[in-house]
């Protein structure tokens, strides 16, 4: 290990943290969040964030060890620096999506936050599926299976650190965006979320890292929002069932990217959909 600054530290637009022994949390201004798993052969990043610096300078600053990349869902804020990286992975579901829907849409959320655009050369990227394992030595990261958010969102769980990345599945606390091309339609949706809650319960202790963070914790920005538990998942799955039967209303309108989207809420969950996705 080299690490060069004492923890916590700011650099740029970077503030990074150690959340457990040799695992860092590294959150952006623009509330992405992403993670190093450091073992005793290599280290992994989950997910990069879209911060207009680089991140692999920084990553260099936390670990002299080969670095590999894997990414919970193939979106513009969660891969903006892939570029940065040699060995990548990434769900199939999502690889056989990014011609057709994924790819697209980072090319227009890249044009739209005024960053350049990167050519991904998603082909020549590892595939996963669930079940896979990530080997750092002395640490694994296993592949959980959480379509939904993207045809290929995943978990990365750590057994032995009794925590699991979640990536944008279920939201970080405050909502789960299920609006974008792309997405799952609900009872689609509900399906994923009672697969997943299936892994959620049989550890109930493990810590849950968003993809926001910031989104877990209450403020003027995230009035309802709460610390990403398990609890979310299971109101998710009733908050799905709610609005399939038509049981509520939503409580927020708005336009995303020209869209209109609908947000509804049940208890801790809340999900920002199109009205063609409740099916």
């Amino acid at each position: 290990m080299s690490i060069t600054q004492p923890l916590p530290f700011q650099e740029g637009g970077y503030t990074v943290q150690e959340l457990l022994p040799g695992i860092y949390g590294i959150d952006t201004a623009g509330e992405e969040s992403m993670y190093l798993v450091c073992g005793s052969e290599k280290a992994l990043l989950i997910d990069t964030g879209s911060d207009p610096a680089p991140i692999l300078p920084l990553i260099r600053k936390l670990t002299d060890r080969p670095v590999e990349l894997a990414l919970t869902h193939a979106h513009f804020d969660h891969m903006y620096h892939c570029d940065e990286f040699r060995t990548i992975y990434l769900h199939k579901a999502d690889a056989e999506a990014w011609k057709r829907v994924l790819g697209p849409i980072v090319f227009v959320s890249t044009a739209g936050s005024g960053k350049k655009p990167k050519h991904y050369d998603v082909k020549n990227w590892h595939l996963l599926a669930g079940g896979d394992e990530i080997c750092l030595g002395s640490r694994t990261l296993r592949v959980v299976e959480a379509k939904g958010h993207t045809p290929g969102s995943i978990l990365l769980v750590s057994d032995a650190d009794r925590c699991m990345f979640t990536g944008d599945a279920f939201g970080s606390g405050s909502f789960a965006w299920m609006w974008m091309p792309g997405c799952s339609c609900l009872s689609d949706y509900r399906k994923s979320l009672q697969a997943m809650c299936l892994e959620l319960d049989v550890h109930p202790d493990y810590r849950l890292f968003g993809g926001h963070r910031i989104q877990g914790t209450r403020s003027p920005a995230y009035p309802e929002a709460n610390p990403l538990t398990a609890a979310i998942a299971h109101d998710m799955i009733t908050l799905c069932e709610k609005i399939l039967a038509k049981e509520l209303q939503p409580v927020k309108t708005e336009r995303n990217f020209g869209l209109k989207t609908y947000m509804y809420r049940y208890r801790q969950a809340a999900i920002v959909i199109r009205r063609g996705n409740i099916r």
